[in-house]
């Protein structure tokens, strides 16, 4: 998507707005689907649509990957997956993070698989089966979050019983540096995962998010399950500096105000001084629909740069929680009005840099994005 300057001199809607590209979805997908393709053994492509698609809508995001034939997906809560169930009644659905004391009937009831990562979990999902029970069993080798330990495997190994009443359909890990290619915890937790496979040579088996399928074909295994990925962000990109992946997601809102402010003159909570004569826009965006505080530091006034109808410009005064100001006093006059549309990222102003300035990452920024702001679909 590019930008083009408006016509129109009055506002098109108060609302920031989301695009997103659910072509750049499905090219993401089959970008990340032929890496695999490599690998010795058949690679599944699944799809994580979590957290409402990374924000992007879990609902529209699932159903353009099911049309192009992802047939597999991941959510991370039990609630997410009963949504998605009913938009996607033939697909395989995890759950990543299921809390079985609470979530045990709703997983069975709309046919989810749960991601089980303590011998309670597996007890309670046991006990609500009269047949094998289906179930993912999620082990640690590395990143201490949720996840089987080495004890609890062993208490499963020697339980034939215990195991035999569940229906492995995967076993998984996560990595827990993906997104550094030369992180020695990668090839630790490569290891690490194939000593637990060895045990389930039956079960299909994963270890790949994004940042895994990318570091090469000997952590795809089975099934690999790409999100950021999918969602336009190469987790690789700042050591390689270039993507591989299309930009999914374009965050704009309303340029509302154009003001003329003399040398001396204040900016924002905080006042902001500015040195110079400047002219400063208003956009209807705040921290409320998504926007960093740290996109502006007060200390230094650096600014992320937006971009208004091709140019690129800096933020100028503090983010407040429906408003940011930016600096256009080196943008051409003609260039822009009043109603036009500031990228806040997009393909002219790229995620990665506006992370990079706010000191986190596109999951964060992604996900950040509040529903007070309106998505649209191309």
């Amino acid at each position: 998507m590019t930008n083009t300057r408006s016509s129109n001199t009055h506002l098109k809607g108060t609302s920031p707005e989301l695009i997103v590209d659910l072509g750049a979805v499905v090219d993401n997908y089959k970008i990340l689907k032929a890496l695999t393709s490599g690998a010795l053994n058949s690679c599944e492509c699944s799809g994580v649509v979590k957290a409402n698609a990374y924000g992007m809508g879990k609902n529209r995001v699932a159903q353009a990957l099911w049309e192009e034939g992802c047939k597999t997906f991941f959510v991370a809560l039990a609630s997410e997956g009963v949504e998605l169930r009913f938009f996607l009644p033939q697909a395989k659905i995890f759950v990543l993070s299921p809390y079985l004391v609470l979530d045990c009937d709703l997983l069975k009831a709309h046919n989810l698989v749960p991601c089980l990562y303590d011998i309670e979990g597996i007890e309670l999902w046991i006990a609500a089966h009269s047949s094998p029970a289906p179930a993912a069993l999620h082990f640690e080798t590395g990143i201490n979050r949720l996840g089987l330990s080495a004890r609890n495997m062993e208490t499963l190994l020697s339980d034939k019983e215990k195991r035999g009443q569940l229906d492995i359909k995967l076993v998984m890990s996560h990595l827990s540096s993906g997104d550094e290619q030369q992180s020695r915890h990668n090839p630790e937790q490569l290891e690490a995962f194939k000593t637990i496979r060895a045990e389930f040579p039956d079960a299909p088996a994963s270890l790949a998010n994004t940042g895994g399928i990318l570091l090469g074909t000997e952590y795809h295994f089975d099934l690999v399950r790409p999100g950021i990925g999918l969602y336009g962000h190469d987790p690789h990109y700042y050591e390689n500096n270039h993507s591989r992946l299309k930009t999914v997601a374009t965050f704009r809102a309303p340029l509302a105000q154009i003001k003329h402010l003399k040398a001396g003159s204040a900016v924002g909570y905080g006042a902001t001084e500015l040195g110079t004569d400047t002219e400063i826009g208003v956009i209807l965006c705040g921290y409320a629909d998504g926007v960093m505080r740290a996109f502006f530091r007060h200390e230094t006034k650096e600014g992320h740069k937006v971009s208004l109808n091709g140019f690129s410009t800096p933020m100028l005064g503090r983010v407040s929680m429906d408003m940011i100001t930016i600096d256009l006093t080196d943008v051409p006059s003609d260039a822009y009005n009043k109603g036009d549309m500031v990228e806040i990222f997009g393909p002219n102003s790229l995620v990665e840099n506006a992370a990079a300035m706010a000191g986190t990452s596109a999951y964060e920024l992604f996900t950040r994005v509040s529903d007070r702001t309106v998505r649209k679909y191309v």
